[in-house]
């Protein structure tokens, strides 16, 4: 059983509060995107004939609870302890911690709602908000506001499937999985790439060069 497996069990187990459950740890832990849950979570609404409200509204929650816990992680941590931490982090630099900071302090509020709707970003920028003390209720709002807006296109798709039924929600289901599997196969390989890339230029970049004081140049020096 893999994690999408165990949480889509979850969620159905537990109901509305398993699906904010789940929508929150994804914000704690993105290996789980919640654009492979999302769905479900209308699917499931639709089999118990909620009203498409439901499930909208248990995933905002989760989405909101989720970015207050790495808020909290940010405004605990501070900017210094927070890139000590990223230099021990694989695949991570200070300098991602630096631009999301700039990113943040350039659009705030706007910046919280439109990274909603980035998987990966989204966990981010939590981080500069809660290092640069962003209101607490100002946060949530925005958190909110994008958050419901993302997570009602993949609801009401899943919810409107699972309406249909028998073979519209298997297909549904079948090519959405494999759909969201590629994408995230690709940009995880295309991100490690790019990064190993940069971090051999860097390394080019920051190679040791003969410098003038080097013994082979004291003969030249003296010849002329």
């Amino acid at each position: 059983m893999d994690l999408a497996d165990l949480a889509i069990r979850v969620m159905e187990f537990l109901g509305g509060p398993g699906i904010a459950l789940v929508i929150a740890a994804e914000a704690l832990f993105p290996p789980v995107p919640g654009e492979i849950l999302l769905p479900f979570a209308g699917v499931s609404a639709a089999a118990n004939d909620q009203h498409v409200l439901v499930p909208i509204f248990w995933t905002t929650l989760g989405s909101v609870v989720g970015g207050l816990g790495v808020y909290a992680v940010g405004r605990a941590l501070g900017l210094d302890r927070t890139r000590a931490l990223v230099r021990r982090l694989p695949l991570l630099e200070e300098k991602d911690v630096d631009m999301a900071v700039r990113f943040f302090d350039r659009h705030g509020f706007p910046a919280v709602a439109i990274a909603r709707f980035v998987p990966m970003v989204r966990t981010f920028i939590s981080i500069p908000a809660g290092i640069e003390r962003m209101p607490v209720r100002l946060f949530a709002a925005a958190t909110g506001l994008g958050s419901a807006i993302w997570n009602a296109a993949f609801v009401v798709a899943g919810y409107f499937f699972g309406v249909a039924g028998g073979e519209a929600l298997e297909g549904f289901v079948r090519i959405y999985s494999v759909i969201v599997a590629g994408f995230g196969l690709i940009a995880g390989i295309g991100f490690v790439m790019q990064r190993m890339r940069a971090r051999r230029r860097d390394d080019t970049a920051g190679s040791p060069r003969e410098s003038p004081d080097d013994p082979g140049d004291v003969g030249s020096t003296l010849e002329r």
